[in-house]
Order: C-alpha cells, then structure tokens, then sequence
C-alpha cells in the first residue's frame, strides 16, 4: 500500500510538475518536450511515471503527441489563439509575456502616389518611417513597417518604441484616439533577412498583416506591415462575413 501511495504521489506531482513548466514557459509554445532521459532525471520519476503524466497532460490539452517527432507543447499563456488586438503590446503584458522591440530603421520620407492614396492624404505629405523587431519574453516574433503621417506626430522619438506600446504613445502623448484598425491578413515565407531577425529558417511560414489605422475624425494617422513567427505569439483572426 505505501508502495502504492508514494508512487500515486510522484505520478501526480510529475503532472503538476510539467503544467507548471509549460504554463510558465519554460517549455515554450510549439517547441518539442525534451527527451524522456532529460525529464525523468529533472521530474525524479520512473520512465512508465513520466509517460503516464505525459498522457494527462496531452489529455489536457497542453500538448500533443506528433507521430516519428514526439511531444510538442499546444499551449500558450494566451490560454488560447491571440485575436488581434489594437494594441499588441497590452495583449502581451495581460498574458504575462514582457514585450519589447528593437528599432533597425528610422527615417523621414514623403507619400508618394500609392501611399497617397491607402492613407488618404496628398502626394509629398510627410511621413515617418521605421522597421523595428518585437518580442515576446526576449523572443523575436514580429518584423513591423511603420508608416506615420508626420503633422500628427511632431518629435515623435521612436526608441520610445523598444519599451512603449505605439497606440499608447499616441494616447497618451498626442492625444489620438483609435477609432479603427483594419487588418488585411496573408501567409508569406521568410526571407533570408527576416529570418535573420527572427532567428528562424529561411522559407519558416509568417502571417503577413497590412493594417491601417484612423482617429475619431476618420483621418488615417498609420499604416502598418508585420512579417510573425506564430510559433512564438498565436495570432489568429476572426473573418466576419457581410
């Protein structure tokens, strides 16, 4: 019976064991479990132990079996596929993810007759230009091309970009309330530079999204692309049909 017990005791406190790391991102989201060996050593638990608590937390959905690969984890701290938001950067922090960017360009340039015309001002208006790198928990998962019409924005800095959210700088510091975001979505493949920057394979499948954003008065004040590895941050999008 004690035999029992104790062995009852590990099983269920490896089970805890595993959904603590994956819930807390020590397994990552996408990312292979490691090797039985790795986890038995880590878990102090007997391999027919460890493959039972495996098989709850796959019963739980926190992660999946994949035939000739192994475990891979399905969860993510979004508890769920991460619906575009206005602001990226508060979705992150609400699910515990610190976000971050790095800024890899910054420079002044005017519309010219195609940009005129999707951001609805006149030809030589100009603009505010910059890509960046964002991250997720010190993770790359998103190259951004930021186009900003300049009169709303004047000395706008974007290194204040690597710790603040863009939307709430235009909040709180130009007084710019979001009415609309409109977000056209499509699949790319990365290209040798962007999967430098996002530290993945070249040819890694992206969601590519082309945004565009307008104030309370209807004028458009940016224009947005995003090249992201959703192995790192879920994104999903909902299509409402009129």
């Amino acid at each position: 019976m004690k035999q029992t017990a104790s062995s009852g005791l590990r099983y269920t406190e490896a089970v805890s064991a595993l959904e603590k790391m994956i819930e807390s991102g020590t397994f990552p989201y996408g990312e292979r479990l490691p090797n039985e060996k790795w986890l038995c050593e880590k878990l102090c638990v007997s391999r027919p132990t460890l493959r039972k608590a495996v098989d709850e937390i796959i019963a739980a959905g926190l992660a999946e079996r994949r035939p000739n690969r192994g475990v891979y984890v399905t969860h993510s701290k979004f508890g769920g596929n991460f619906d575009r938001p206005y602001s990226v950067y508060q979705e992150l922090l609400r699910a515990g993810i610190h976000p971050s960017s790095k800024i890899l360009s910054f420079s002044r340039t005017e519309a010219d007759s195609a940009l005129s015309e999707v951001m609805r001002c006149p030809v030589g208006e100009p603009l505010l230009e910059f890509f960046r790198v964002r991250y997720a928990d010190g993770r790359p998962f998103n190259i951004n091309h930021i186009r900003l019409i300049e009169r709303f924005f004047p000395q706008f800095n974007p290194w204040l970009l690597t710790e603040r959210s863009l939307h709430e700088i235009m909040k709180t510091d130009y007084k710019l309330d979001i009415a609309q975001s409109v977000q056209y979505v499509s699949a790319a493949l990365a290209t040798k530079e962007q999967a430098k920057h996002l530290e993945i394979p070249i040819r890694t499948p992206l969601l590519t999204t082309s945004s565009i954003v307008t104030a309370e008065d209807g004028c458009v004040i940016s224009h947005q692309f995003s090249w992201i590895n959703t192995n790192v941050v879920p994104y999903s999008y909902k299509c409402v049909w009129r």
